[in-house]
């Protein structure tokens, strides 16, 4: 039995103090590569390990076709930067390999502080990996998910010869 080159998988990154995204992971059945936040490190140097374990991934032949982002209830400009340079990380490797879904979940229990941030963030992600074939949405704790934006044509072209390569055959670990 040959191997296959490439492998594919789902990223789940959690952020410190982030709940755990159940609810998003709920209707898949795919294999999963977790990354969680120490509590010792700055959401800086978070985005950084990030962003070399996703490297990494790429270099073994791993390739994503979805990310779920838990982010915490972290407002401040440190923690925003930083969670955006980890979503752009995130669609960045997801746009290499013909395009997927990152999804960003949060708790909102700082009275709708959150919401404003990170939809923003989610339409600035959709405006620039939309091409690409990378899906940004949001979903908070409690809510249906967010209705995501129609893709452009292209995207769509792109998403479905993906969505035909994937049933060809097993799912590999990531």
């Amino acid at each position: 039995m040959q191997k296959s080159s490439l492998s594919e998988g789902q990223l789940v990154v959690v952020e410190l103090g982030a709940e755990w995204p159940s609810a998003a992971l709920a209707a898949t059945s795919r294999t999963r590569r977790v990354l969680v936040q120490d509590d010792s490190e700055s959401p800086a140097a978070f985005a950084v390990r990030v962003g070399e374990q996703l490297n990494g991934l790429q270099a073994r032949g791993i390739a994503l076709n979805s990310a779920v982002l838990a982010c915490s209830e972290r407002l401040d400009e440190p923690a925003r930067a930083a969670r955006a340079e980890l979503a752009r990380a995130t669609a960045s490797s997801l746009a290499r390999h013909s395009g997927g879904e990152l999804e960003l979940v949060a708790t909102d229990r700082n009275d709708g502080r959150s919401r404003p941030a990170l939809s923003a963030l989610v339409s600035d992600l959709c405006k620039e990996w939309q091409s690409a074939a990378v899906v940004a949405k949001l979903r908070f704790a409690g809510d249906q998910a967010a209705p995501e934006p129609e893709p452009s044509a292209e995207a769509k072209s792109r998403t479905g010869s993906r969505r035909e390569k994937l049933n060809d055959g097993p799912r590999r670990v990531a």
